[in-house]
Formats: C-alpha cells, sequence, structure tokens
C-alpha cells in the first residue's frame, strides 16, 4: 500500500471516530446543551416582555391567570374552585396544570411571581422533551433530539404559547413522555409487556387532565401497542392502555354533572360550536372550516418563509417517519393523534383566538413526528444524512426567521394584559372594600389580582352553583335574570366590564367611577375596561311579593330567558331562527321601575312550556309582554294534542312605550302537570317576558 493511501485511511478513520464521538453524545452534555438552548429561547420572548411590564412578570393572555385563580385556591385548601369559598367551578379544564402551579404557590410564588414558577416549569417541559426525544429517536444519533428541540423552538407561535404560562409546555412534556411509553410498550418483552401498557396508559390518563382533548390521541397510541401484543391479547392491550384516560374522563365528566348538572365543562358549554343555539348548522360547518384555514395560514407562516411557500420542510419530516418501518408506528401517532387533535379543537368557537393557543398541541405532536422523521433518514445512507440535515436545517432557520416577530408579540400582549387586566385589578382592591363582589367579564387577572369573590359574567368561574355559563350564551339578559336570582347582599357591588361586550348591563346598571384604556390592543377584548358601581334597584328582591297587581293566585310562572325557570319548565323557543334574548326596565302595575328580560318570538314562529301546577278551568294565562304583536295560545298535552286555543288579549291602559304590557287569556279547560303551553306570534314579533297561570279568570279588554 503507498503511504498516500495510508494518508487517506487515517483520514477516513479520523473523520469516522470524530463522528461517533458526536453521536456518542454524553446524556449530561446533551442536558447542558438543551438547557442552554432553553434559557436562550426563553429570554427571547420574557426579556422584551419583562421591559413593558416594567418589571412584574409577564402574562401575554388572560387565561395564564385564570389558571393562577385556580391553582390559589387549591393551594388554599378549596380545589376545583374558582375563588375559595365560591363552591366547585367546572372552568378549570387543565385540573393537572393547576395543581403543578399550586405547588409553585405553595412554596411562596404569589401573585405575579407565580409566572415565574410557570416558566421553570415551561423550560423544563422542553429540556425534558429533548432528553424523551434521545431515548425515543435511538439508535440515531442524540443530536437527532437537540434537533428536535430546536425545531420546537423555532415555530413562533408554538414559543407564544409554550412560554405564555399555559399549560401546553407541560403537555409537551407529557406527550413527549407518552410518546417514549408508546415505544417502550412496543418493545416490551412478554414478562414486562402488561407493566409497559399500563405505564403507558398511566400516562395517557394524565395527558387527558392536562388537555381534554388529547382523548382522541390515546385510542392511536393504542392501537399502535396492540399490534405489537404478540401471543398476548391484542384487545387485553388496548384495554390497559385506554382505561386510565377513560377513567379520567369519566371522573371529571360525573364530578360535573354531580356538581354543576352538566356533565360537560364550562368552557365546552360556552365555547363550543354545538353550544350556541343562535347557530345553525351551516353556520357551525362554516366556523369550523373558517378554524382550520386560519390555522393552517398561520402554520404555514410560522413554518415557512414568505406565504408559506417551504412550509412543507419540517410537517415533511413528519411523513418521512412512515417510510421505515423503525418509525412508522411512532411516527403515525403523531400525525393522526395531531390531526385528530386539531380537528376537534376546531369545533371550539374560540379556537382561532387568543394566538390559536388551542391548537399548539397538535403542533407539538407535528414537530415530534418530524424529529422521528430526521432520524429515519439518519439511518440511512450517507446522501440520505446529508438530506435529513440539510432539510431539518433549513426548515429551523426558515421558521427561525419569524420568531423575533413572535416575541414582539408576545411583548406587545404582555403589555396589554399588564396595563389593562392587572391595572384594573390592582385599582380595584385599592378602592373597594375586602367584602365587595366584582362582576367581570375577564376571569384572569382582575379576580386574582383584586383578591375580591368575583362573578364570571361568561361563566368560566363559579359562584354558589349559578349557571352563569348557560345564560351566557344566550346573551347579557339571560346574565342578569341570573344576578336578579341573587340575594341582595351576593349581587355585585362593582363591574369591570368592556362597554363593547356588555353594552346594555353597564348603561343600566352601572355608574361609571373609572376606567383604564391602553394603545396598540392586540389581545385584550377591546381598549377600555370600565369600573362600575352597581345600581341593582331596578330589580327584584326576594320580599318585593307579586310582580303584578290583579292576577289572582299564582298557581305557575315561568320567568322567561331565566335559564333555571326555563329548564324547569322544559321551555323551547324557536332558535336558531328567533328566541334571541332582550330586556328591558320598565314601569309596572305598581308603578315601579322593573327590570325583566326575555325573548323574541318572530312572527310565524312560537315557544313552548310544560305546566309544573294544576291549573282548573276558569283560571287564565298572563303574559308581560312589550310589543302590538297578535299572539295565539295553545294548551295541550305533552305528545301535542291541543284541547285549548284562544287569542292573547291586552289589557288597557298598559300600552305605552314606559310601561309593561299584559295580556291574558281564559282557560276553557284545567290543565295538569305536564301538559305543555304554547305562544304562537301570527302577527308582528312578540317579545314575551313573563307567564303566569293564575286561578283568576282573565279581565274583560
Amino acid at each position: 500500500m503507498r503511504p498516500t493511501d495510508l494518508r487517506g485511511l487515517s483520514s477516513w478513520r479520523s473523520a469516522g471516530q470524530r463522528r461517533e464521538r458526536i453521536e456518542r453524545l454524553p446524556p449530561l452534555l446533551l442536558l447542558a446543551i438543551a438547557a442552554a438552548g432553553t434559557v436562550a429561547a426563553a429570554w427571547t420572548f420574557y426579556g422584551p416582555a419583562r421591559q413593558v411590564t416594567r418589571g412584574d412578570w409577564p402574562a401575554p393572555l388572560d387565561d395564564v391567570l385564570i389558571h393562577y385563580d385556580f391553582a390559589r385556591a387549591l393551594a388554599a385548601g378549596h380545589p376545583f374552585e374558582w375563588i375559595s369559598g365560591q363552591g366547585y367551578s367546572s372552568g378549570e379544564t387543565a385540573p393537572a396544570y393547576a395543581l403543578v402551579l399550586a405547588v409553585g404557590y405553595a412554596f411562596g410564588f404569589h401573585g405575579l411571581t407565580l409566572g415565574v414558577w410557570a416558566a421553570i416549569v415551561a423550560a423544563s417541559s422542553l429540556v425534558y422533551a429533548v432528553s424523551a426525544l434521545r431515548e425515543l429517536v435511538h439508535p440515531a444519533p442524540p443530536w437527532v433530539a437537540l434537533l428536535g428541540g430546536a425545531m420546537l423552538a423555532s415555530c413562533g407561535t408554538l414559543d407564544f404559547v409554550w412560554w405564555s404560562g399555559m399549560e401546553v409546555a407541560l403537555f409537551g412534556a407529557v406527550a413527549a413522555a407518552f410518546l417514549l411509553r408508546v415505544k417502550r410498550a412496543r418493545e416490551a418483552t412478554p414478562l414486562g409487556r402488561a407493566g409497559a401498557q399500563w405505564s403507558l396508559g398511566a400516562c395517557g390518563g394524565l395527558l387527558v387532565l392536562i388537555r381534554p382533548e388529547a382523548a382522541v390521541l390515546v385510542p392511536i397510541a393504542a392501537i399502535a401497542v396492540a399490534r405489537c401484543a404478540g401471543a398476548s391479547s391484542a384487545l387485553l392491550a388496548c384495554v390497559r392502555v385506554v382505561s386510565p384516560a377513560v377513567a379520567a374522563t369519566l371522573a371529571v365528566l360525573l364530578v360535573n354533572h354531580t356538581e354543576t348538572g352538566y356533565a360537560a365543562s364550562a368552557g365546552a358549554l360556552l365555547k363550543l360550536l354545538s353550544s350556541d343555539p343562535f347557530k345553525t348548522d351551516e353556520d357551525r360547518a362554516l366556523a369550523f372550516v373558517i378554524n382550520i384555514a386560519a390555522f393552517l395560514r398561520t402554520l404555514a407562516h410560522d413554518l415557512g418563509l414568505t406565504h408559506g411557500r417551504f412550509a412543507f420542510l419540517l410537517p415533511g419530516l413528519a411523513l418521512v417517519s412512515l417510510v421505515r418501518k423503525a418509525t412508522r408506528s411512532l411516527g403515525a401517532v403523531c400525525i393522526l393523534g395531531a390531526v385528530t387533535f386539531a380537528l376537534l379543537v376546531s369545533w371550539n368557537g374560540a379556537a382561532r383566538f387568543q394566538n390559536f393557543r388551542y391548537y399548539m398541541p397538535a403542533v407539538t405532536l407535528l414537530l415530534y413526528g418530524s424529529t422521528l422523521g430526521l432520524a429515519t433518514l439518519t439511518r440511512g445512507a450517507s446522501a440520505l444524512r446529508g438530506l435529513g440535515l440539510l432539510v431539518a436545517g433549513a426548515g429551523i432557520c426558515l421558521a427561525a426567521r419569524h420568531v423575533p416577530e413572535a416575541a414582539r408579540l408576545f411583548a406587545r400582549a404582555s403589555a396589554n394584559i399588564h396595563d389593562q387586566q392587572v391595572e384594573v385589578g390592582r385599582r380595584i382592591a385599592r378602592t373597594t372594600s375586602p367584602s365587595a363582589i366584582v362582576l367581570v367579564g375577564d376571569a384572569g387577572a382582575i379576580p386574582y389580582l383584586s383578591e375580591r369573590h368575583a362573578i364570571d359574567a361568561l361563566g368560566l368561574g363559579g359562584y354558589l352553583h349559578v349557571p352563569f355559563v348557560r345564560a351566557a350564551v344566550l346573551g347579557e339578559a339571560a346574565t342578569l335574570e341570573l344576578i336578579e336570582r341573587l340575594p341582595a347582599r351576593q349581587r355585585p357591588d362593582v363591574m369591570a366590564l368592556y362597554p363593547n361586550w356588555f353594552p346594555g348591563l353597564t348603561g343600566t346598571f352601572g355608574k361609571q367611577i373609572d376606567q383604564v384604556t391602553i394603545v396598540d390592543n392586540v389581545i385584550c377584548g377591546g381598549p377600555t375596561k370600565g369600573i362600575y358601581a352597581a345600581d341593582w334597584s331596578a330589580m327584584r328582591n326576594a320580599t318585593d311579593g307579586s310582580d303584578e297587581p290583579g292576577l289572582g293566585t299564582v298557581l305557575d310562572e315561568i320567568d322567561v330567558a331565566d335559564v333555571v325557570s326555563e329548564e324547569a319548565h322544559g321551555y323551547l323557543s324557536p332558535a336558531p331562527r328567533g328566541g334571541w334574548t332582550v330586556f328591558e326596565v320598565r314601569v309596572d302595575g305598581y308603578g315601579v321601575r322593573r327590570f325583566d328580560a326575555g325573548r323574541i318570538i318572530p312572527r310565524g314562529t312560537e315557544e313552548s312550556f310544560t305546566v309544573r301546577g294544576s291549573v282548573p278551568a276558569g283560571g287564565s294565562i298572563a303574559v308581560r309582554m312589550t310589543g302590538d304583536a297578535e299572539v295565539l295560545v295553545h294548551a295541550g298535552t305533552r305528545d301535542g294534542r291541543t284541547f285549548d286555543a284562544g287569542p292573547l288579549r291586552r289589557d288597557r291602559g298598559s300600552v305605552e312605550e314606559t310601561r309593561w304590557t299584559l295580556g291574558h287569556t281564559a282557560l276553557g279547560h284545567p290543565l295538569e302537570p305536564g301538559d305543555r303551553i304554547r305562544l304562537e306570534a301570527t302577527r308582528g314579533e312578540l317579545r314575551d317576558y313573563h307567564v303566569w297561570l293564575t286561578s283568576r279568570a282573565a279581565p274583560h279588554p
């Protein structure tokens, strides 16, 4: 052999040894590199944000502080309560994350410094994810895991949410552990197979307690594991993997139903497209498609260059994971999990708001799949390894170009929350009695910083088991009906609301005493948050007696637009083409200004309800209403057979715009519990506010 050949062989061996040393990257060195990169990524967001919040720890979303509220209550010994002492709330859809934050609160991370603990959790989650990816991609080189972490950090919108203080970072860590357990369960020996499957199932149960949408991921993983069950039962493997998640989900649903009467969480009752009674099926389908399109556009922007032309690079790597048998099942779990998660989230009417935070777990799963795809290429020929490095490197670099933009948005949003929500909470703390009750439309910073009892007009926070979330989907009129149900001492003393969200409530029942206005609003519900002194004098109290004079003995009544009364009477409105709620304050039969809320029944439609008490023949139906609609009253059996019908006649002298109109019709047939009353608007638009069934005959017009 010639000397030149020996030098070439020596050079080749030296290069191979260097590559082998890189591929044998020690675990501690890998974690050190991951930690350094994590700190740099975190400070890219926290550094500028802390400058605009003037030293306070930033939070770019008000929902972050909803988690803080639940964590504080939990640390005080009041689990599943939004505010200690206010009773159960189903508004915390990530109870496991609230528990993690409660640990920090118990260790002294109070006030906005609880965000420091949330940042520690987020940073630890990213470091752990890289560590888990190292084992997940084995026998691929460890630097593949580092590039996987870089993929996560290069997606600007994911970074925004990951560092926001929301539960997405914890989800990312547990999802990495979940995928790792999928791999272990598939590779387990016969003796260790059952234990590995139970371990995977426990991790899946935890994942569901962080984000309930993760329920779609667990059965996909169960199928992947069952395919490697060998001589063991595939069905039993599925049961072991799925049962903890099923048990966790059923436990949450059962507690929700026991405490609130509804199995669904407050967030689902408020935000799902199917929860909006005034949307048609066509409206829901259109909103669903718009949500998906908006998410894909944002994802293409984050992962691409200009107009998303190169957005296929990192998602394309995820598809590569399906090529080789070694990574195919895990890649399929990631891809199918991401797709089904995103589709499920798209049924959330708020999915495309709050910077797409609901979609970010799906993006995390997709990028884990991209890491598996890179691992697939590194196990091939040198050319494929080079191609993998080129695609991953180019994808990371192109995506990272948008990280500064996301960091600027993070700082602007943090300034919005700090200068509006946090400031309002602090002002209320300074200017109100510690016993004051605040009505809010944002359930996060204001109650957290004011440390006051609060009512959430949107219902995400719980208040003495009053179903505000069921009223919120109907509008502020229905919310006001529930406030009227409260004893006077339990009604809000102060309101902190957006006047553009609650114009009727703030304009009729509030006297503005302060306001906070921000500029460059990018995340809040409006630029101005008003603070109002509340005046409920137009509302009835328990001691006020009958609503109207001359009704006689009231045998049954339904307060229209009051969700409690409506539900008790099996009320049906013509929604989605009618049944919209409204409220007014008018003079009643006693000459007193009186609030009432009701529903709009358009011409040619009807509303109906079930009778709960017995009404003898010769009684009457009285209806508080406005307008000049002609109304036909039908009385009949539960199965729809009509046995009595007559027009609704207005009392003379009560048709002025400042007074409530009272209509009557006589009953020629007795009513029994279970019979139904239908009010049909035959001409004009009926605005119905209250219905009484009385023993006294209707007055003659």
